[in-house]
């Protein structure tokens, strides 16, 4: 058969040191897709998937959401958690039931009347501090609170969140003046200090600038004593 021949190739293999010879005959490969897989085959491999695994394959194709929703996926995912658990229970690295308690992981009648008790009680505590705090007209009187997010106070009220951005840009303004100012009479002191250190290498004779001022008022006068020799 010349047709079925042709897709196949026959590689022949003979050794003098072996009494038969090997044949490899390697045909055509053909790539199957996970949806060509039967239906069978599908559940029993999402059925070894977690909840957030099984999810993400959902949301692949419809073939694999149909399959992950079916309701006979969930019951071979029980019955695969039914032979996997009981070993994992009376495993020697299971934790104790007073670590557990300890970790705040199993939760006792007393622990649970207790939370609800430090709860109650968190809630007495705040509404005794809330009855207390000073009113908004107070917070004002302090400079604490601008009076421009206090309806009443003020003709026209503004939110929070614009009277503290325009709080911190009043900052960043005070902040670069000071930086200004800072920076002027920084300078105006090295100014200084410089004439200071200039005026006394002067009057001392030092300094590379007046020694060489000295030195070419000397070649002047060098050249001046030469010319009244003559």
């Amino acid at each position: 058969m010349p047709s079925e021949l042709d897709d196949l190739v026959v590689l022949h293999e003979g050794s003098c040191h072996e009494s038969t010879d090997s044949l490899v005959l390697v045909g055509p490969v053909n790539v199957v897709h996970l949806e060509d897989l039967p239906i069978e085959l599908l559940l029993h491999i999402l059925s070894y998937l977690d909840v957030g695994d099984l999810l993400s394959a959902s949301r692949a194709t419809h073939l694999l959401r149909d399959v992950s929703t079916a309701p006979i996926l969930h019951h071979y995912r029980l019955r695969h958690n039914r032979t996997i658990l009981p070993p994992l229970l009376w495993s020697s690295s299971r934790p104790s039931l007073a670590d557990l308690i300890s970790r705040h992981i199993f939760l006792t009648h007393t622990s649970v009347v207790s939370r609800r008790l430090a709860r109650s009680l968190v809630s007495i505590r705040l509404s005794r501090r809330l009855a207390a705090r000073p009113t908004a007209a107070s917070l004002v009187e302090r400079s604490v609170l601008p009076k421009e997010c206090v309806p009443g106070l003020c003709g026209i009220s503004i939110a929070p969140g614009l009277v503290s951005k325009k709080m911190a840009i009043e900052k960043e303004r005070i902040k670069d003046g000071l930086r200004g100012w800072i920076a002027s009479i920084w300078r105006s002191k090295v100014k200084e200090r410089a004439e200071d250190v200039r005026q006394w290498e002067e009057s001392r004779g030092i300094g590379r600038v007046w020694r060489l001022r000295r030195f070419w008022e000397r070649v002047s006068q060098g050249e001046e004593l030469i010319m009244t020799a003559r």
